[in-house]
């Protein structure tokens, strides 16, 4: 059963009309102006909506166009006395539907009003495939900003991992290369120059210095790099700065870098300005490097112009050579110490530093 409303001010047309659809099983409904059509249809859904061509001050056409601007509007017919081309043509450009003429027969005016709710439902169909179709697109655009964003974070994930891996590799790849040199040395000195020129090969130009303790606690210069001090002082400024730089530095399990003026002097105290305008890296060599009571064997410092900063890489890359280079230092300690007499043993350790 269909729902039809005829718009009419006249009585005679409405229930002219009415008596046409009602026999064929259609809900008549009846507006006798355009502002009740308009409240009606704001309420209910008609199949069709029959209007009168005669309704005063060209009500129709604002009917037609307000029914027309909802979009999603029941089939428009207009009803009329005397049709014309002018007359049909403004019918269409106003969103009805088709245009009736009223000496009609009964079942040309069924057929073309059931013409009209099938336009309504058609148009209906295809309003709501669209509003499903922009759900699904508007799913979909969903779905695939989830997965974009899935994805961003998976490629983000997997160039850490990539990062990690290959800082991983990189310094295995460090450790076992210096750890293979280190091996082969048996003896202090030839220890602190393979392990000083393998330093400079991998952080680049810079100061450094090792200081070793002796027996009695003392640490003195036992190894040096100069890269910009004058030849003269180089040695007895690195000589002074054994007592100095070991003692602060010789518990960092952690390769410490200070590239600030205020950081060197808040860990220095009154000796920072010795380094106001270096960039410095120091760290303890430990024969067990995780064990918080092993012995500290040596003081590592490296320093050079601020203005070329250690990167993080050089930072890895001391920490792996300051570990290895503390336990063989323990081996070669260890292997001296038992072909030696104690008492030629701390003789031998002084000397050497």
């Amino acid at each position: 059963m269909h729902t039809v409303l005829i718009v009419s001010g006249d009585e005679r047309v409405a229930g002219a009309l009415g008596g046409i659809l009602s026999p064929m099983g259609d809900r008549v409904e009846r507006a006798g102006s355009v502002d009740e059509a308009l409240r009606l249809t704001e309420g209910l859904w008609y199949d069709a909506v029959v209007i009168d061509e005669g309704l005063d001050g060209g009500g129709v056409w604002t009917l037609c166009e307000r029914l027309r601007d909802r979009g999603h509007h029941p089939g428009v017919v207009v009803f009329t006395r005397d049709a014309t081309i002018e007359l049909a043509t403004r019918a269409m450009r106003c969103g009805a539907d088709d245009l009736l003429q009223a000496d009609s027969s009964a079942a040309e005016i069924v057929e073309r009003i059931r013409s009209a709710v099938a336009v309504s439902a058609k148009r209906r169909e295809g309003l709501e495939r669209e509003a499903r179709l922009k759900r699904l697109c508007s799913k979909l655009d969903r779905a695939r900003r989830e997965v974009t964003g899935q994805v961003g974070e998976l490629c983000t994930d997997l160039a850490g991992a990539y990062k990690d891996l290959s800082e991983q590799i990189g310094d295995l790849s460090i450790a076992g290369e210096l750890n293979g040199l280190l091996r082969q040395e048996l003896g202090i000195e030839s220890l602190l120059r393979t392990f000083l020129e393998y330093l400079l090969a991998r952080v680049g130009s810079t100061n450094a210095g090792v200081f070793l303790p002796n027996s009695m606690g003392e640490y003195s210069l036992g190894a040096y790099i100069n890269y910009d001090r004058p030849k003269e002082s180089a040695e007895p400024m690195l000589e002074s700065m054994a007592g100095v730089i070991a003692p602060v530095f010789e518990d960092e399990r952690e390769v410490v870098r200070l590239t600030r003026p205020a950081q060197i002097r808040e860990r220095l105290g009154e000796h920072g300005s010795w380094f106001e305008d270096q960039a410095l890296l120091a760290v303890g060599c430990h024969d067990h490097p995780h064990d918080p009571n092993a012995e500290c064997l040596a003081v590592l410092c490296l320093f050079r112009d601020r203005r070329m900063p250690f990167s993080m890489q050089a930072v890895r890359t001391v920490q792996i050579a300051s570990d290895l280079f503390g336990r063989q230092l323990a081996r070669v300690i260890h292997v001296h110490h038992r072909h030696m007499p104690d008492d030629l043993w701390d003789e031998d350790l002084d000397e050497a530093a």
